[in-house]
């Protein structure tokens, strides 16, 4: 099992989703406001001066279903370029 964490500019959620959905996952935990900086997407800060918010979900998937919502998330970065989204892949020992 993986976690993946993909984090994401809030205008680009219905995207993510479908992504998703399209990798065979229903289940996630999503921080809908989260605020960041990134090398292209530049600040996502929520105050007036930087206005964009970013989301973050975490989502606990087999290699299988990792490999697809990698493969759709590489897809977005290309198609959205600096909209921001980004994923992380970390090994999970357990769940309780």
């Amino acid at each position: 099992m993986k976690l993946v964490i993909v984090c994401y500019n809030i205008a680009i959620h219905e995207e993510v989703i479908e992504a998703l959905e399209e990798a065979g996952i229903k289940n996630y935990t999503r921080f809908e406001r989260t605020q960041g900086v990134g090398d292209l997407s530049g600040p996502h800060l929520g105050t007036n001066v930087w206005p964009a918010l970013n989301s973050v979900m975490m989502i606990v998937v087999d290699e299988e279903r990792k490999d697809k919502f990698l493969a759709k998330v590489r897809e977005l970065r290309e198609v959205l370029g600096r909209e921001g989204v980004k994923a992380f892949v970390l090994p999970v020992d357990e769940v309780v």
